[in-house]
């Protein structure tokens, strides 16, 4: 399976997670909407053709407006995982503590395991892990350079270079 194929697969896990789980239900009755805001993903054994793999996701982590997702590329047959994702879900509009805070409700009460009035879970968020702060912050320093490049300058001249193809076509006539 090629890198590309990979992040075309996580599209359809996160979209199976969100019907399963009610996410995407919670984001939209909040008026809101979510967007890929950035993904990583480690390469760690190659998938061959036709090998039977299975993607597992969780969320991670969130703050006010992201949500962070893990997904890991399995195969069955001996449990290893062949590639690991991170990705950041931006919300739209909403808060990603108000969404989560109420399907920690939802998923205690459809369990039945609150009693009347006891919230025997709290909304506290996950810590962030290691991992996931170390790619924030080298988000961070990409967007600003970017911002820096970006930024115009008296001193900078920049070069642009065009190149220009012409093509030429013979038309043969034939007479018969």
């Amino acid at each position: 399976m090629n890198n590309a194929r990979y992040l075309r697969e996580l599209d359809f896990a996160r979209a199976d997670f969100y019907e399963r789980t009610g996410l995407y239900r919670e984001i939209c009755s909040q008026g809101s909407g979510v967007v890929q805001g950035a993904a990583t993903i480690r390469y760690r054994r190659f998938l061959k053709p036709l090998t039977i793999y299975k993607i597992t996701s969780k969320i991670i982590y969130w703050d006010e407006r992201t949500i962070f997702m893990e997904h890991r590329f399995v195969t069955p047959n001996d449990g290893f995982i062949r590639a690991i994702a991170i990705c950041r879900q931006k919300l739209l509009d909403c808060s990603a503590e108000t969404v989560m805070g109420t399907l920690v409700d939802r998923g205690v009460k459809q369990n039945g395991n609150i009693e009347s009035g006891v919230t025997q879970i709290t909304h506290v968020r996950p810590e962030l892990p290691p991992d996931v702060a170390r790619w924030l912050e080298s988000n961070e320093i990409s967007s600003a350079i970017l911002r820096q490049s970006s930024a115009p300058t008296v001193n900078t001249i920049t070069t642009t270079m065009t190149t220009t193809t012409t093509t030429t076509t013979t038309a043969a006539s034939s007479i018969c």
